[in-house]
């Protein structure tokens, strides 16, 4: 599959039913998705932007070749598992649902709609939805981080992007405080698992691989599982081109010089960038966002 991105492939920041979408997120295929019809074996990579998703799209694609690695470490992660609410970047500028309505099974998309966005059929118990969260403090530094780092993102100082993150009306991709409540509320869901960053990350990346393999219905010998696991931590995908869009051709013109898309992958970084005014802010916002939800985070 060819690759085509240009910065005329990006559409600017745009509001559709009262959330904000940023590049490469495209107005049409978010206007298809509550109708795209969901297959059963259809799997849905879902996450806060910065919050995993990554990292849970190459674990999943490694299930679903029953741990072969010769495409996977081919194919770029954006291609393997496509951004399901953006344009085709093949070439033929369509949006993603139109060009997924004919793609073979199993479909693996990437997306970060609310929950209300996805797919009327996966809201209603088609397909599978694999949700990662992340503690709200390292997801705002990596989501400015990013946004420094790739041309077509509109950006602007740190304390900049902090204001725009906790305003409700123009954090990208949704106020973060109604984003995750409501998957969370779907924990329990049959086609619905819940993730959180920290623990792949400081847990047992191996016990959750596991558990990802159990939701997809996937039976991989042991040595296959720590195959996989050996290709999903952090430094293994850092190194990877088909997983780093730093190293990826694909993106060349895109991205400025020195920028690193997978960075630190630590948990408690947040504390290098958020003043302590701003790490107060945030902890004010929690305390009056997630009372009486029973969720909590590892901030350090």
């Amino acid at each position: 599959m060819s690759v085509n991105i240009s910065p005329e492939s990006f559409s600017p920041p745009f509001h559709f039913k009262g959330v904000r979408f940023f590049p490469a997120a495209d107005l049409r295929a978010v206007e298809l998705a509550e109708s795209f019809e969901v297959r059963d074996d259809d799997v849905f990579v879902s996450a806060y932007a910065k919050s995993g998703t990554t990292w849970v799209q190459q674990i999943v694609s490694l299930l679903s070749t029953e741990g072969d690695l010769s495409e996977v470490n081919k194919v770029p992660i954006f291609v393997r598992v496509p951004w399901f609410e953006t344009m085709d970047m093949s070439g033929t500028g369509e949006p993603l649902p139109k060009i997924l309505k004919d793609a073979p099974s199993p479909r693996l998309m990437k997306t970060h709609l609310p929950y209300r966005l996805l797919p009327k059929d996966a809201r209603e118990g088609k397909g599978k939805i694999i949700y990662c969260a992340r503690n709200v403090k390292d997801v705002v530094v990596s989501w400015h981080k990013m946004r420094e780092g790739f041309k077509f993102i509109p950006s602007g100082t740190f304390d900049e992007n902090f204001e725009e993150f906790i305003n409700p009306e123009q954090a990208a991709f949704g106020f973060w405080w109604d984003v995750v409540p409501e998957y969370w509320r779907h924990k329990d869901d049959n086609n619905v698992l819940f993730l959180k960053f920290e623990d792949l990350k400081r847990e047992d990346l191996r016990g959750n691989v596991v558990k990802i393999a159990d939701f997809l219905g996937r039976t991989l010998s042991d040595q296959r599982i720590d195959e996989v696991v050996a290709n999903c931590t952090f430094s293994a995908m850092k190194d990877n081109d088909a997983t780093n869009f730093s190293r990826d051709e694909a993106f060349k013109d895109q991205r400025k010089d020195g920028f690193e898309f997978m960075r630190k992958g630590k948990v408690g970084d947040w504390k290098n960038s958020l003043s302590p005014e701003q790490s107060k802010i945030l902890d004010d916002i929690n305390r009056e966002k997630m009372a009486g939800v029973d969720l909590s985070f590892e901030f350090e």
